[in-house]
């Protein structure tokens, strides 16, 4: 396979692992390329809603091999079972390279394990991205698809094009709580909020866009008693044709980052698909929705009004995606009963007591409901309360207007943390830093 066409096998998986990134739920967002030895691609799939095709079953549901024809040497199965004794070689192989993101399940959950799929229908090479830290699979046990005469090994670059999207994944199986961004839209000075803390809008619309699909992208969004109370927001995904007409692409400034950034790769993609997959991620908005997450305060509890936006979401959608968490100095398991009600009407679950240092129990929780991608909204909230949970792999997003102006607002705690990347779209511009402090 020449490099073209290796450089056209990975750009296929970066796009199938974005698309799936959002609707898969706890499962991971996995791309599967089918290939001939000469890299033309034969087939492609990547994950689907949680509950159904894992990438690698998808793809073989979807791609009908030429008979006989296309068997190694050209010769029939059963021929070449005559003529071969050899038990490991008595199936020959495809002239086929399959490349997975995430090495085949070997397990029954939702579906039957994709191992024995693949060894079914017998390429000559497996390239995989990463093994699979789930405690389910049995990883890195690749003599059984050895004894089938099918190599297997990983793929540097294929880890690397995949890992943004696979990066919530891997963290919550291996910590047990969600990948978690902190983001915050700032003046061009830095601030969050001007001094009076009126609410008006800080970014630019040329990138209302993005920021639409970076909600895609992740499985919760959550937002702080203060932006409860002053924004009332809903916290959904969706997009508008204004967004898609005011979107500019954006340019990347930095030119050196680390092999494996899983932030800037995320980033960089939806600068680069945004427009293109709006009109997909727009037909499938309902299976792109996040969770909606809300910290409360209980002396100062949201309107009628906000709560009757999150029930018409709830009714559009089908589904009661809202999570609430009651920050209290008290160990209590009631609320006042009236807030219990509206917490009913939208969500799954009862309302969950927090107190100021648990920022660790409420990553826990969202990596129990199976989140892995968490995005943070922020005020000062969050910087404060996950201030000793973050780590290495966590990321900052700050998107600063150049055009907006608090010259004596409120300052972003996070605008000074290590920067690993940084990107222009219009007025605005994004960067993606590594918190300092992160444990």
């Amino acid at each position: 396979m020449n490099a073209e066409k290796r450089k056209e096998t990975y750009s296929l998986h970066s796009l199938l692992g974005f698309l799936a990134m959002g609707k898969t739920g706890a499962n991971p967002p996995v791309s599967a390329v089918l290939t001939n030895t000469e890299g033309q691609i034969l087939a492609s799939a990547h994950t689907q809603n949680y509950g159904g095709n894992h990438a690698e079953r998808e793809l073989y549901s979807r791609y009908f091999r030429p008979e006989v024809n296309d068997r190694k040497e050209n010769q029939s199965l059963d021929l070449v079972s005559d003529q071969i004794p050899n038990e490991t070689y008595k199936n020959p192989t495809y002239d086929e390279i399959l490349s997975v993101s995430l090495e085949p399940c070997t397990h029954f959950g939702k579906t039957p394990p994709c191992r024995d799929l693949v060894i079914e229908n017998k390429p000559i090479e497996i390239k995989l991205g990463w093994k699979d830290p789930n405690p389910l699979i049995v990883s890195g046990e690749w003599e059984t698809y050895k004894k089938a005469g099918i190599s297997i090994g990983l793929d540097p670059m294929l880890a690397k094009v995949s890992f943004p999207y696979l990066q919530g994944f891997l963290t919550r199986i291996q910590t047990g709580r969600p990948w978690v961004w902190i983001k915050s839209a700032t003046s061009k000075e830095g601030n969050f909020a001007s001094k009076d803390k009126k609410r008006e809008r800080v970014s630019s619309v040329e990138v209302d866009l993005s920021l639409q699909l970076l909600r895609a992208k992740v499985d919760a969004v959550a937002v702080g008693p203060g932006t409860v109370i002053s924004d009332s927001p809903s916290l959904h995904f969706r997009i508008s044709e204004e967004m898609i007409q005011s979107h500019k692409p954006g340019t990347q400034i930095t030119e050196l980052e680390p092999f494996f950034e899983a932030g800037s790769g995320l980033i960089s993609s939806i600068l680069q698909y945004s427009k293109d997959t709006a009109e997909i991620h727009s037909l499938e908005e309902s299976l792109y929705q996040p969770y909606r997450v809300f910290c409360l305060d209980p002396n100062q509890l949201p309107s009628n009004e906000f709560f009757k936006k999150q029930r018409e979401l709830t009714e559009k959608y089908g589904e009661k995606k809202c999570i609430f968490f009651i920050l209290t100095d008290e160990e209590t398991e009631f609320f006042d009963p009236e807030l219990e009600n509206h917490i009913q009407s939208v969500s799954r679950f009862e309302g969950i007591g927090l107190k100021e240092y648990d920022g660790n129990k409420f990553l826990e929780i969202l990596g129990d409901l199976g989140i892995n991608t968490l995005l943070c909204e922020s005020g000062n909230f969050f910087p404060n309360f996950l201030a000793e949970e973050l780590t290495e792999s966590d990321r900052i997003l700050e998107i600063r207007n150049e055009n907006k102006s608090f010259p004596s607002g409120i300052p972003f705690v996070f605008q000074n943390e290590l920067l690993i990347s940084e990107y222009q779209v219009g007025s605005n511009r994004i960067f993606i830093r590594k918190p300092n402090g992160s444990v």
